[in-house]
């Protein structure tokens, strides 16, 4: 179903344009139907440009309270100013001021992630906030059920808008090497796993396959050095190298050479219900996938085009294995084909049809 441009949407997200997916996504598919405005902070990073949306940045300078003062009233400021159809929040804290003081707008309060702190009070305190903030707004959209049923929001005022995936990579996957790629934070992953996992993996079967691994993101500088020592450790700054952090525009070559993404997730009760991005990034691009048993990894993942495993190193290992003794059954193009319904074109039309215009 299209729709008329003259629908306005806005999209309020404290995130620099381009620097949260989700919202990029829906700002880059909705324009086809939609006169698309996107306010955020101006972090300093380097700006994203894209024709025909209107990107305002807010300031960052000041304490705390000065910063988040100024990014409500801008933004109170530009509702009033402009006759939005649509005001879609990404959650972030104070955002239930927007509707206080603009009550008669049409919101959607969206939730992507719960709290993944590692400590247990910063997680309730966040969650019991951004729930409390939800009962202002009468319509709600969800990256999952898992997180809703977690979060205790009732489904009646609830939709899911799931996580979604470009294709980056349209180079066809041969598996006749095992180059691994993993995306993602360091922080709080557990990657010394991965790699004690590749270790045990590389002294058995070096000399039957050619094995690399690739890490991308950044991390604190102790976490770096820790993964860093390991790897020296076990002589292996042949076979395992670090990037740094690489913008997603510019992952194409990454993934290119790659063929087996690391969907590396310990299982924990907050981690569980979050879907992983990189998960769904990797199968567009035709690659096999090694992912811990999350709930939502298990939504996702099957013979087909990966393998499931627990998160401890010796279960990577035999991940490894499982994927070297079948390495031949695994196709690129069915793993595509297989994987479009996760698209973000797709997951965006099914938002704009089913829950914008429902």
């Amino acid at each position: 179903m299209e729709l008329n441009i003259n629908n306005k949407i806005i999209i309020i997200n404290q995130a620099q344009f381009g620097y949260h997916l989700d919202t990029y996504y829906y700002s880059k598919y909705l324009k086809e139907s939609f006169e698309v405005s996107y306010i955020c902070w101006d972090y300093g990073n380097k700006k994203i440009e894209f024709p025909n949306i209107n990107i305002f940045y807010i300031s960052r300078k000041g304490n705390i309270f000065t910063r988040n003062f100024r990014f409500i009233f801008e933004t109170l400021k530009l509702i009033k100013k402009n006759n939005y159809n649509y005001h879609f929040i990404k959650y972030f804290r104070g955002c239930s001021i927007l509707k206080v003081f603009s009550p008669t707008k049409k919101y959607l309060f969206d939730i992507r992630t719960g709290s993944v702190s590692h400590k247990k009070i910063k997680r309730i305190i966040y969650d019991f906030i951004l729930k409390f903030e939800s009962f202002f707004f009468p319509e709600i959209t969800i990256i999952s059920d898992s997180l809703r049923k977690k979060m205790n929001i009732s489904s009646k005022k609830v939709s899911i808008l799931p996580l979604g995936a470009d294709v980056i990579s349209n180079k066809l996957k041969k598996f006749d090497e095992m180059n691994l790629i993993y995306v993602g934070t360091l922080n709080g992953r557990k990657l010394e796993d991965t790699i004690h996992g590749l270790y045990n993996f590389f002294c058995e079967f070096n000399k039957k396959i050619n094995i690399t691994y690739r890490i991308i993101g950044n991390g604190d500088y102790s976490v770096l050095e820790k993964l860093k020592k390991i790897i020296i450790d076990y002589k292996l700054e042949k076979i395992i190298e670090f990037t740094g952090y690489v913008h997603h525009q510019d992952l194409g070559q990454y993934f290119d050479e790659s063929n087996i993404g690391v969907s590396y997730i310990p299982i924990t009760d907050y981690y569980d219900v979050q879907p992983p991005t990189k998960t769904f990034e990797y199968l567009l691009s035709g690659m096999i996938v090694i992912a811990t048993s999350t709930k939502e990894n298990l939504k996702i993942i099957s013979e087909n085009n990966g393998v499931l495993i627990n998160d401890n190193s010796n279960s990577f290992y035999e991940g490894l294995v499982s994927i070297y003794n079948r390495i031949d059954g695994f196709n690129s193009n069915i793993i595509k084909e297989q994987s479009k319904k996760y698209h973000w074109k797709q997951i965006v039309s099914d938002f704009k049809n089913k829950i914008l215009v429902k």
